[in-house]
């Protein structure tokens, strides 16, 4: 009884560790810059009986500096470490790889996890940053080229703008165009598996592993119950 007792409160120790949000915490290292995104690039889950959760994130910040002379913002781009995390704060955000889950524009608009959206669709729109070409696509100014980058090449048309403007707007997250039922972005989505096609696998192959647990765990409850009722009926 004592081992098991100690089993139980092992296990609920692990699934509440890491209970911090990362989020968070770089939101707040995030806030003096006066711009910058940051957008979930990877998820990990290591083993089975106490898995460990991770996630790591892509950075991309904005200041202003001088330049040959002149006064200008200058994009950078980064990727932090694995930061390890807990069950609940992994699955917070392991819909969202690709996606940007909080963001703050020069103007102030900022953006939380709960108005998650594709990457760089915060610029679209904004005459600074661009223009509505020919199709009725967005195109960004050169100098915007690693906003356009971000998208891997997804091109943005207005009806999907007003798509994720009302979403945003409703406090909704937004995934993109959906087509033959899957959306364009988040960790399922066509364009990420694109952009980053191993991630997308290793996502497939954790979801069909899981997905086999769980047909396990029903076929031995089914046939336990079975015999439970031969004998009851006996």
């Amino acid at each position: 009884m004592l081992r098991r007792m100690a089993l139980l409160a092992l296990f609920a120790l692990v699934a509440c560790g890491g209970s911090k949000d990362p989020v968070q915490e770089l939101v707040r290292d995030l806030e003096r810059y006066p711009e910058y995104s940051l957008i979930v690039d990877d998820t990990r889950v290591e083993g089975s009986v106490f898995p460990d959760y991770a996630l790591r994130f892509q950075v991309l910040t904005a200041a202003g500096q001088r330049v040959a002379g002149r006064d200008t913002i200058v994009y950078q781009e980064r990727r932090t470490d694995w930061l390890e995390v807990g069950e609940k704060v992994f699955y917070r955000y392991d819909n969202y790889v690709g996606m940007v889950v909080a963001s703050k524009s020069l103007d102030g608009r900022r953006t939380s996890t709960n108005q998650a959206h594709p990457p760089s669709y915060q610029y679209v729109g904004n005459s600074q940053y661009g223009f509505w070409g020919a199709g009725g696509f967005w195109q960004f100014y050169g100098q915007y080229a690693l906003m356009r980058d971000l998208m891997g090449g997804w091109n943005v048309g207005r009806g999907d703008w007003e798509d994720y403007r009302r979403n945003r707007e409703r406090g909704r997250p937004y995934y993109g165009p959906v087509k033959g039922g899957r959306p364009a972005f988040g960790s399922r989505g066509s364009q990420t598996q694109k952009t980053r096609p191993q991630f997308y696998q290793r996502q497939q192959s954790r979801r069909q592993a899981f997905s086999g647990q769980v047909k396990n765990r029903m076929g031995r409850t089914t046939s336990g119950w079975g015999r439970g009722a031969s004998r009851v009926g006996k």
